[in-house]
């Protein structure tokens, strides 16, 4: 007994696929599609009037421990620069945390996602008051809306002498207990290099080649990092990355790049896609720390919103906006291509296929209100998805085979509570 659905607008970003017919599923894995699939004898069958039905879309890098703060008091002073940002907002609200909010945290971070279509969320997490087991409460409050996570704790110097280690061990017990799982997986979190100490970033590198799991880190998200980094350690980003071995990490991600020079670009795309770049233009324009010339690479980079809110088409217009608007445009499409590559390194990850319709591939599927007014097909996909689709279309949401979201409304847990 299955699910079947009909009468759709099937959709994958990448490659570009529209296709009119029918999709069936069973089992949490997409069973069979087209235009000559039928409903089994006592499937449920969804009616999708002719309406898009896509995958289930992916976040490459967040902070879910931001989901609360929209309702946080203002910082004591204005912030004059990225370092005080951080220490005046982001860093005052990470050391707040309880395991209890961190829980919560997840949850409302996860509810947003999922009334966004997105369905799996990379996430890179710090509570430095609350380390020890904050992954495990993070994928608890994920786990009851029903969203998938791929989830670190930021391995950091900068409060405490025994942070970093603490941080690294959590890591460690999260990747032994969520092993198996089909959910959830684990990456090591690094914070920056300018707040890693040499034994803390040697010891990230280590656990990561011997766990076989890529490190999630920060890089150049403001010129801070690589003065910083020179002023301590006597060398700049990369070369210090070498120095340690992270270069070699495979299934590394690095987010932001913003102030990398051409030189070091190169230098990383010589690693044959060892290293992923995670675009997230929203938040790089709220800290104000310039644009990541995205167009420079040769590499798809991950595409992320950096913990605000989970909404990819947002992000994904932002990425065509601002490449115009920088003076280095993108390929127009080329976002849907970026939330593709999210796609692909969650799907590494959690040893699922994700993002795609094909037989097989795990049924983490949007269903949409949005019936093209005017043609729709793979060569003008990205016109749509770019100027008319949107979060608002989002009618129901299922993940894994199960629904969390039916007409608008939460079933996969008590929203109100």
């Amino acid at each position: 007994m299955g699910i079947c659905f009909t009468n759709a607008k099937l959709v994958q970003l990448e490659p570009p696929l529209v296709a009119e017919g029918s999709l069936r599923v069973e089992e949490g894995v997409i069973a069979e599609l087209g235009e000559s699939v039928s409903p089994a004898e006592g499937d449920e069958i969804i009616d999708c009037q002719g309406a898009v039905v896509m995958p289930g879309l992916v976040n490459g890098h967040t902070h879910l421990y931001s989901a609360l703060a929209a309702g946080m008091p203002s910082p004591p002073r204005e912030p004059k620069n990225f370092h005080e940002i951080l220490e005046l907002v982001w860093w005052r609200l990470d050391r707040a945390h309880s395991l209890e909010s961190v829980m919560v945290s997840g949850q409302v971070g996860a509810l947003s996602a999922l009334r966004c279509g997105t369905t799996t969320l990379i996430d890179h997490h710090a509570s430095p008051a609350a380390i020890e087991g904050s992954l495990t409460h993070l994928q608890n409050g994920i786990a009851q809306v029903g969203c998938r996570g791929v989830l670190c704790y930021e391995v950091t110097d900068r409060n405490a002498p025994d942070e970093a280690e603490r941080g690294l061990a959590e890591n460690v017990r999260y990747a032994e207990a969520c092993a198996e799982s089909r959910q959830f997986a684990a990456m090591i979190g690094a914070h920056a290099s300018f707040t890693l100490e040499e034994s803390s970033l040697a010891a990230c590198v280590e656990v990561a080649n011997r766990l076989q799991l890529g490190v999630h880190i920060h890089v150049a998200e403001d010129p801070v990092d690589e003065q910083i980094t020179r002023e301590k350690f006597g060398v700049g980003l990369l070369d210090r990355f070498e120095k340690h071995g992270l270069l070699d990490v495979p299934n590394t991600i690095f987010a932001h790049c913003t102030h990398l020079d051409q030189s070091q670009i190169d230098r990383l795309e010589a690693l044959n896609n060892t290293i992923r770049l995670a675009h997230n233009p929203n938040s790089n324009m709220n800290n104000g720390v310039g644009y990541t010339p995205v167009a420079k690479w040769q590499q798809t980079p991950l595409l992320g919103t950096d913990g605000i809110g989970a909404d990819m088409w947002r992000e994904a217009r932002t990425a065509q906006f601002k490449s115009n608007d920088a003076g280095l445009p993108l390929g127009f499409g080329d976002p849907l291509k970026m939330i593709s590559q999210s796609a692909q390194f969650a799907s590494h990850a959690l040893r699922r296929q994700l993002g795609v319709l094909e037989k097989g591939a795990a049924a983490d599927l949007v269903v949409t209100s949005y019936t093209p007014a005017t043609p729709l097909d793979a060569t003008n996909l990205a016109g749509h998805f770019l100027f008319a689709m949107g979060p608002e279309f989002v009618r129901h949401v299922m993940i894994d085979g199960r629904w969390c979201l039916r007409d608008g409304e939460v079933i996969s847990c008590d929203e109100r509570a």
